[in-house]
């Protein structure tokens, strides 16, 4: 509970500093996890931070000290046991250490320094240490006592065991901790430990929180304790300085794999016949009476043949498993240690809780396998009577702690070999009796042990017969270990251990109890039995080899055996000790010193070839040297493959062949080449040795060694393979005497060669003869990585990762990319490619034209790790050129720079990046860029679609991708992956689904050189190294290089290697390049065509064999290999794609164009271009108003739509002509995502702004049109013309640049344009006043625009007004999007241009007084062809639009006349048209609200309650569908719901049975509407909310069936109105609180209590929304006719002059007297406003709605009307429509408001709203344009798809709420889609069903 409990507890409550409990968890564990190399500096940092005693976190303990935890959790891969194992085998230097492992591996303490040291034998108090009772149990001592430590007349502790006194606990400096926070903790719901208690393996991966290989619940933490004042213990500054420097100490988990140790002597202390002696006196103590039981031991003393580690020892005694015990570990001092795997608990402490347990009795394994448990229960009478002993010892002392003691069932406990009876027990302290869990661990430590288990009884007399019969010091063996915590504890009885001294003296104990009938035979093997956890492990040294002594070496009978044996030994000690060895006479020194050295591993490869490649997956594997031995001749030719692939993959292998003697080269000798130099500059450092003589001193021969692993692990540069060439002559064999073949000749040798002081020296310990160190790297003093450094988080930042070797490289570039706030473009080899902090579909995203490097103006791009397999990766590298930064980062000082754009070259390794990062103070970010994330998360869906749709296809077709892609998912977390080069490793690279559970241990290909040979062969070295299951993933082409490989698979060793062989028929490809389309040659030279039975291949070499030709079977296959029950060993699952070639290609480019399509829809759905529509005078009553083509009108920069109101005027009213005006990305209200640095530059850029333009002409429905341009907007204008020529009419750039054709003028451009946009930031980034006045009238000033202030004050004062309406932030967005530095060639092309485009008509005109575009109109002149017009309008400059608008719209209506001539009329449905009704239902709705509704009358309203409305109607055999909405709101509508429903169901009964035709022009809402609706409801009145209903689902239907952008299209035309793109909203509130920080900045207040509170309330409210808004809020009052005239007079005469300037109108300010008439309430109004000084305007709202009051009626009305508040739920649509038509004409503001209906209405009242605006050439209005829609914010739930409130943005800066129109009609027709899917009807079919419903 210690560990599982405390980490849970503590951050479930609390992320940052803690309660006095001394716990401080210095890091949220919402953020990433870090690798522990950064974790380590995390804590450094936090405890630098602390200048002083953190008093209020520290916890008091009683001896007046602090302690303190400083803890932040990690990421690591697993298993949980090896990682601790290995972090703690690394601090080897830092004493002392501890470690603490519950059985089942589910919490592990490791720890390292100590804080503190308690020891009973000094002055403090006490056998346990104990803590304050506040201090949090994760704060832990860890250690034991003596076994005879409450034994009163023990004596003082032997020399061996001195260091450890009576007693050792240790408060460790640093801990490393692992907690399963849901693991089990073993305990059944009884209390006792099932005998099945899972193995925990420690060199296979673990699942872990179903994060695979990642360990979740890994701590580490640094501990202190300090005094505030006195001595002892230390300062807090003191152990400060101590605890940094113990984290500076810190060392990395070491890379190279720690020796295995063999016992070189072994002797029991006490022989076999003395032991049994001593048992037979102990039955004759038990004849006397003086005993019941006595537990004797034994002790075997293991003389090691050289010193380790004890880590390490403890390490080889567990194994390859942790099987149900606890491990234990204590080292005081070097070289001395304890360890113990013991599986009996002494005691478990929690609270008042206690568990402990009896375990006694022991039978051999075998036997319980035999007989089974019960009978085994059953079979012996000794084993029983002995368990009961110690049952009955432990129930007596129980009793003295608790009444209530579980006594739970016997059952059996299995170990490795043997198996015991186990009881459990669970007991609860007295309460009120004083015992906290200190006090009862003490007892246990004093009462409870020694248990009659590991002692006897009675107890004293047990002691004494065992200090007579024990000649030794038993210390900690059988005594109370473990750890302990003011809360908590957990002892063991420390059985099977072992004292460690000098590194390499096991003293291993083991004991058995002795009881009245025990057999002394028996007994002994019984101990013998428990010791082989020990005395197995540590195998004795094999005969032959030459063990660490003198008299082994000068026994060697030969040379060849010397050198070798020194060879391998000193490789060994290096960490080489795995050996592929080919066999070859030559070589047989070599071989034999491997074979009979007990340290080596090593395979028997049949061919050299193979080995070398087997080699280099085994070196890949373990990460670090692997050797492969081979005879002399062609045997070292075929390394030469292998050997290429490791030094261009940098992979250590040292090349070990035999050679002949020197003397026999170049004469014609047999099996005699030129060996050295063979493998040229792919060898690190090669070394020809002469044959063995005593001339070459033995030391030279070991440094050569370290000379050589050095040069191969990269100590001296990189890594890679090494050669070494070894001359031998006969004796070849390890035989003395005569040498064969050389008469007179023995192999003799003079013992003085060796007995050197040096090989003495060498010999007496187990390191190498030299060492090569390596230096920390520090990156403090680089001035690149500071630039890099500054970009971080604000920064377009791009890491491409290429191969990786480690989990921990992967952790560290995640935790990099995160504090970077980078892209991470990860290659499938780099481990990356399937997390979740990645761009995962980064490839396929990259066939997107819209993400060219150059568009996203990327600021550095940062290349780690290996090379990228990907082409696309690679040419967006290339095209990122010009980013300021381009840093390579290699570990060696070398060039990894293909396309030569790198402008930095790191050399560092990924450790020491990381640090300077850290050390930089950068905090990650929880999440890579989102405008990245969002697009490959959608790229993901498009391409699981296609795969998926390719399963599901009728054909049901496998294809490669598909496989690639079940590959990538299905892989087990256990797996490792393996690639073959060619197409596997691309398809995995493409289409790899990303994946929570994929393996942290990066994916291994040859991707050195990209060969495909030898692929088999590195696989299973892999496979092997890895010791894991592993998946090879390869071609058919590739397998055919590597067939003999598949020998290595098989046997009872055969590793546990899958490979998924796709057999495409040849070399696929090759399809894909440039050849392919050369069929002459294509085939057989490239695609090599082949027919191998790959079934008999397999079966000729004894391997499994599936072969799989569909989707299911291939998934079936795979997934049961996957399965941890499947069949051991190697298997080949042959897949076979159904495609071709050429249908390959063409389905991954069908899948690459998807992407590329979904990417730009992504894009696309973040720029929200805002629009005015405006029909032609001479189209508004024709039927062709739809089809007609419409002129698009493009401002420049800084400007908006409006800068064409009067051109626009004058085309639409003089001309007759359609337009169609646009704010551009950054300007007016168009909205686009651009919060952080990626969406600056992505959203901006101009192949965006043409796609987002021509997506917005689609949704119009509008085919062709004619591109008008200014400026920037000609530009814009030209791209499009360039981008999509078919459906531009023609094109007029007016003063627009066509782009600069020089390199040097484009760079001196964008300097421009960046030191622009860098002041427009600058502006909008401060909060002084005035600073984007000043810039705008300095860049009017400038030559451009020719004195235009001077020339035309009035133009000039104009166009500032609207400019200063520009965002600043926005504009300098804008500027360098669509620089014209970025701007491709867009120079008109001529009848002679070889492009193969159709050429638009061009017009392109010029202000006279512009001499910049003069020039270039005079060189647009220039060029020939009849389709460039050129033109200049005189006395303008620039400003041309501004100066002379009559003039340009004149232009525009010649282009207009001289082009429509010639435009086809697309089919429509003509509006004269009829539709047949064919369906029509309701279906009810429900929808919660966020909180009830407080209505004037009743109860509050929780829900509201209505009914949709679908209607379908039939043209030419299409059906098309619409959808309204009737929901009465009560009190507020006359009619309720019921009253509603029941005349719908008239009305839709009637249309069922009759099936009426409906006009399509009654969607002109001209009153042809209502004339209709009256004529076929069976002469019913109309209730509103139904009224409304009708005619939101009639004109959904029609405009759906007309092809409308949206369904406001003909009503807009019909009544002279603009359709706009783009809707404002206010919010409704009543209270201060409502206006939170929501965006929007027009309000609606509630007033009509007292007036005096009101207008103070409205003062104070505007204060606040004036500070949130700034110029851009707005207020709006609704007093609901709640006031007299006098109080409305006094609210308008107390409001501030800021809360009077900020409003747009007052509602229905007083009250409606019915008897008085409208004249007399118009009067009131009149009166309202001259006795307030026409303060304020006025607004009608009941009023209206009501009927009370007449349009005539506000016509004569003197006071200022600013608005007409319509709603139509109760108007009914066409009524709205025709108020605002009215509302327009006389001035005022038509805006629409709502009634908590859902988001269909909403969405309906929006497209309504924006349809009957005013034309925007009218006055401007002072009413904010705004609508009364924001009672979506009360619904908690919508019918909407997506519901209204996510189609509602804050829009640009200040702009407050907007909505976009299109986006509410897709909404609609999404809706629509889903009620229609779910009957099973859709449009463009017949309904399923006719009815009402």
């Amino acid at each position: 509970e210690i560990l599982r409990g405390g980490l849970a507890s503590h951050t479930s409550q609390r992320s940052g500093r803690s309660m006095a409990d001394g716990l401080w968890s210095v890091r949220s564990s919402e953020l990433q996890a870090l690798p522990l190399e950064v974790a380590t500096r995390y804590l450094i940092r936090e405890l630098q931070r602390l200048d002083a005693a953190p008093a209020h976190l520290a916890a008091d303990q009683p001896d007046g000290s602090c302690i303190l935890r400083l803890e932040l959790p990690f990421a690591a891969q697993g298993p949980q046991v090896k990682l601790l194992l290995d972090w703690l085998a690394a601090q080897h230097g830092m004493l002392p250490r501890a470690m603490f492992a519950t059985r089942d591996g589910s919490a592990i303490i490791a720890g390292a320094g100590a804080a503190h040291v308690h020891s009973p034998s000094s002055s403090e108090r006490g056998l346990l240490p104990q803590l304050g009772s506040a201090t949090h149990p994760k704060i832990c001592y860890i250690g034991g006592a003596r076994f005879d430590s409450s034994d009163p007349e023990a004596g003082a502790p032997s020399e061996e065991w001195e260091s450890f006194g009576q007693g050792y606990w240790v408060l460790p400096r640093v801990e490393l901790s692992y907690s399963s926070q849901s693991g089990a903790t073993g305990t059944n719901s009884n209390g006792s430990e099932a005998s099945s208690c899972p193995s925990t393996p420690l060199d296979a991966p673990l699942q872990s929180g179903g994060l695979g290989q990642l360990v979740q619940g890994t701590v580490l933490a640094v501990q202190l304790r300090w005094r505030q004042s006195g001595e002892r213990p230390h300062s807090w500054a003191e152990e400060k300085s101590r605890a940094l420097q113990a984290l500076h100490r810190l060392q990395p988990c070491a890379s190279v794999p720690s020796r295995m140790g063999v016992s070189s002597r072994r002797r029991d202390t006490v022989s076999r016949e003395d032991f049994e002696a001593r048992v037979k006196d102990a039955l004759a103590a038990f004849a006397e009476g003086s005993l019941t039981k006595v537990v004797l031991a034994r002790r075997i003393l293991l003389e090691l043949a050289w010193p380790m580690d004890a880590v390490d020892i403890l390490r080889q005694v567990v194994g390859s498993v942790h099987k149900r015990h606890y491990l234990f570990l204590l080292e005081p001092v070097q070289g001395t240690a304890f360890l113990s795997l013991t599986p009996e608990r002494l005691c478990k402490v929690q609270g008042r809780d206690v568990w402990t347990e009896a375990v006694a009795g022991t039978w051999p394994i075998a036997e319980f396998e035999k007989i089974g448990e019960a009978a085994l229960l059953a079979s012996s009478a000794k084993h029983s009577s002995e368990h009961q002993l110690v049952v009955d010892y432990i129930c007596r002392l129980l009793d003295d702690v608790s009444s209530f003691v579980k006594v739970c069932d016997t059952h059996i406990l299995k170990l490795k070999h043997l198996v015991h009876i186990k009881q459990s027990y669970h007991a609860i302290a007295e309460e009120g009796q004083g015992f906290s869990p200190f006090d009862l661990s003490t007892f246990f430590c004093k009462r409870m042990s020694p248990t009659p288990a590991v002692c006897g009884l009675p107890l004293n007399a047990s002691r004494r017969f065992i200090r007579s019969a024990e000649p030794w010091d038993r210390g900690f063996y059988a005594a109370p270990c473990g750890v302990i915590s003011a809360r908590s504890s957990e002892l063991t009885v420390a059985l099977r251990s072992a004292l460690v001294r000098e590194g390499k003296l096991l003293h291993v104990f083991a004991g058995a109890g002795i009881v009245p009938g025990s057999d002394p035979a028996e007994e002994f093997a019984e101990i013998s039995l428990k010791m082989r956890q020990f005395t197995d492990t540590f195998t004795d040294v094999p005969e032959g080899f030459a063990s660490g002594t003198m008299d082994s070496l000068t026994s060697l009978p030969n040379l060849n055996t010397l050198w070798a044996c020194l060879i391998v030994e000193e490789l060994v000690r290096l960490g080489v000790s795995k050996f592929v060895v080919c066999p070859g006479s030559r070589s047989t020194p070599l071989v034999v010193a491997v074979a009979r050295h007990p340290c080596t591993k090593y395979v028997v490869n049949h061919d050299e070839r193979a080995g070398g490649f087997y080699a280099l997956g085994w070196a890949k594997a373990v990460g670090s040297a692997v050797a492969v031995i081979v005879t002399s001749g062609t045997a070292v030719a075929n390394l030469l493959p292998a050997a290429v692939e490791a030094a261009q993959s940098q992979v250590p292998v040292l090349l070990l062949t035999a050679d002949r003697p020197a003397e026999l080269r170049d004469t014609g000798a047999n099996q005699t080449i030129h060996q050295p130099g063979i493998f040229g500059v792919y060898a690190r450092w090669s070394k020809d040795f002469p044959c063995p003589s005593t001339e070459y001193p033995p030391a030279a021969i070991l440094g050569d060694m370290d000379l050589a692993v050095a040069h191969a692990s990269g100590h001296l540069g990189r890594p890679g393979p090494v050669h070494l060439n070894f001359c031998f002559r006969e004796n070849l064999a390890p035989d003395g005497g005569a040498v064969r073949g050389a008469p007179g000749r023995t192999a003799d040798w003079d013992n003085a060669y060796v007995e050197t002081p040096d090989m003495h020296h060498w010999l007496k310990t187990a390191s190498p003869r030299s060492t090569y160190l390596t230096t920390t790297q520090s990156l403090t003093h680089f001035p690149v990585l500071e630039e890099l450094l500054g970009m971080a988080q604000k920064g377009r930042i791009v890491i491409l990762v290429g191969t990786l070797r480690t989990a921990d490289e992967v952790l560290l570039v995640e935790d990099m990319s995160l504090r970077l706030g980078a892209a991470v473009f990860a290659d499938i080899t780099s481990g990356l490619r399937q997390r979740p902090n990645v761009i995962n579909f980064s490839d396929q995203l990259l066939n997107s034209p819209l993400l060219a490097p150059e568009l996203l103006q990327i600021d550095a791009v940062l290349h780690l790790g290996g090379a990228m397999c990907s082409a696309r990766h690679n040419a967006f590298s290339k095209a990122a050129g010009g980013a300021r930064l381009h840093i390579r980062v290699a570990p060696a000082p070398i060039r990894m720079d293909q396309d030569h754009v790198a402008t930095h070259h790191l050399p560092c390794s990924l450790s020491a990046l990381s640090a300077a990062i850290i050390e930089a103070g950068l905090e990650p970010s929880s999440e890579p860029p989102q405008f990245w994330k969002r697009l490959s998360n959608a790229a993901g869906r498009v391409i699981e679609r296609k795969l998926m749709a390719s399963e599901e296809a009728l054909d049901v077709r496998l294809t490669e991708p598909f496989i690639a892609q079940t590959v990538s998912r299905l892989i087990a977390p256990h797996s490792w992956l393996q690639i073959s080069s060619s197409m596997p490793i691309r398809d995995l690279d493409f289409f790899s689904r990303p994946s929570q559970e994929a393996s942290l241990q990066p994916p291994a290909a040859n991707r050195g050189a990209s060969g495909i040979d030898g692929v088999i062969s590195t696989a299973a070295g892999f496979c092997r190294g890895a010791n894991a299951p592993s998946t090879l993933i390869i071609g058919d082409v590739a397998s055919l290089q590597d067939l003999n490989a598949l020998q290595q698979l098989t046997g009872p060793d055969a590793p546990p290697l899958t490979i998924v062989l796709v057999n495409n028929g040849g070399g696929g490809i090759f399809s894909f390049l440039p050849i392919a389309q050369h069929k002459d040659v294509m085939s057989p030279f490239f695609n090599e065509p082949h027919t191998t039975d790959f079934t008999s291949v397999c079966a000729a070499f004894g391997v499994p064999h599936i072969l799989c030709r569909t989707p299911e079977e291939f998934e079936a296959a795979y997934l049961l290999r996957q399965s941890r029950g499947s069949t051991p060993g190697a298997c080949v699952i042959e897949a076979q794609p159904s495609l071709s070639f050429e249908e390959n290609v063409a389905f991954h480019k069908e899948i690459g164009q998807a992407v590329a399509q979904c990417a730009r829809q992504e894009l696309l759905s973040q720029v929200k271009l805002s629009w005015i529509h405006t029909v032609g005078s001479s189209l508004r009553s024709s039927t062709e108003a739809a089809s007609e083509p419409v002129l698009v009108l493009l401002h420049g920069w800084l400007g908006e739509k409006a800068d064409w109101n009067e051109v626009s005027r004058r085309l639409v009213e003089e001309h007759g002509r359609s337009v169609l005006s646009v704010d551009l990305p950054g300007h007016g209200a168009s909205q686009v995502s651009a919060d952080a640095c990626w969406e600056q530059s992505g959203l901006f850029s101009l192949p965006i702004t043409v796609e987002a333009l021509a997506d917005l002409l689609e949704k119009l429905h509008i085919p062709k049109a004619i591109f008008v341009g200014y400026s920037l907007g000609g530009r814009v204008a030209m791209a499009f013309a360039d981008r999509f020529p078919d459906r531009c009419l023609g094109m007029i750039a007016l003063s627009a640049n066509p782009g600069l054709q020089r390199a040097g003028e484009r760079h001196e451009r964008w300097q421009q344009d960046s030191q622009l946009a860098a002041k427009l930031q600058a502006i909008a980034d401060t909060t002084a006043i005035g600073g984007f006045e000043a810039f705008l009238e300095k860049w009017y000033s400038v030559p451009l625009w020719s004195g235009l202030k001077e020339r035309r004050p009035d133009v000039y004062e104009n166009m500032l007004r609207k400019r200063r309406r520009a965002s600043p932030q926005l504009a300098s967005r804008a500027l360098t999007g669509m620089s014209l530095a970025l701007q491709p060639d867009l120079w008109p092309r001529t009848a002679s241009s070889s492009s193969s485009k159709p050429r638009c008509p061009f017009w392109y005109a010029y202000g006279e007084l512009d001499s910049k575009f003069s020039k270039i109109g005079a060189e647009l002149s220039a060029l020939s062809g009849q389709e460039i017009h050129v033109s200049s309008i005189p006395l303008v400059a620039h400003a041309l639009v501004e100066e002379s608008p009559s003039q340009v719209a004149d232009l525009c209506a010649k282009v207009a006349q001289q082009l429509l001539g010639e435009t086809p009329q697309l089919p429509k449905v003509p509006i004269s048209s009829e539709l047949q009704i064919s369906a029509v239902w309701s279906e009810p709705i429900k929808l919660m609200l966020k909180a009830p509704l407080l209505l004037s009358r009743g109860a509050p309203m929780p829900e509201r309650c209505g009914l949709l409305v679908i209607l379908q109607v039939r043209q030419d055999g299409h059906v098309f569908s619409g959808l309204g909405e009737v929901n009465p709101l009560p009190l507020f509508h006359k009619e309720t719901l019921a009253e509603a429903e029941e005349q719908l169901h008239a009305v839709l009964s009637s249309w069922t049975a009759s099936t009426p035709k409906v006009p399509a022009a009654v969607a002109r809402l001209d009153g042809s509407m209502s004339s209709w609706l009256n004529q076929n409801c069976s002469g019913q009145r109309l209730l509103p909310s139904v009224r409304a209903g009708l005619e939101m689902a009639l004109l959904h239907a029609i405009g759906r069936a007309s092809g409308s952008g949206h369904l406001g299209v003909a009503a807009a035309a019909a009544r002279s109105f603009s359709s706009y793109g783009t809707l404002g909203l206010n919010s409704l509130v009543a209270r201060e609180e409502d206006l939170g920080c929501d965006g929007a900045t027009v309000v609606k207040l509630k007033v009509g209590k007292d007036p005096l509170q009101d207008a103070e309330r409205s003062n104070y409210l505007a204060e606040v929304l004036k500070s949130r808004a700034g110029p851009h809020a707005r207020l709006r009052f609704d007093a609901n006719q709640a006031w007299t005239l006098d109080e409305a007079a006094v609210f308008i005469s107390n409001l501030s002059d800021a809360a009077t300037a900020m409003t747009d109108y007052l509602e229905e300010p007083v009250r409606w007297h019915p008897e008085e008439g409208a004249e007399q309430f118009m009067a009131d109004w009149q009166v309202l406003s001259e006795r307030t000084q026409r303060k304020i305007a006025f607004a009608a709202d009941e009023s209206l709605t009501e009927g009370a009051v007449k349009c005539a009626h506000l016509a004569e009305c003197k006071a200022p009307i600013a608005a007409l508040v319509l709603k139509p739920s109760l108007q009914g649509i066409e009524q709205t429509a025709e108020f605002a038509a009215w509302a327009s004409q006389h001035g005022a503001r038509p805006v629409l408001s709502s009634a908590f209906e859902s988001g269909v209405a909403l969405c309906h009242f929006a497209i309504l709203a924006a349809s009957t605006a005013p034309t925007p050439w009218l006055s401007e209005s002072s009413v904010s344009d705004c609508h009364g829609l924001g009672t979506f914010t009360r619904l908690a739930e919508d019918v909407l798809q997506p519901p209204f409130a996510d189609l509602v943005s804050t829009g640009q800066i200040g702009r407050g709420w907007q909505v976009n129109v299109l986006k509410c009609q897709e909404a609609l027709d999404k809706t629509l889609g889903a009620l229609l899917s779910s009957r099973g009807s859709a449009d463009g079919e017949p309904a399923k069903a006719n009815g009402w419903f």
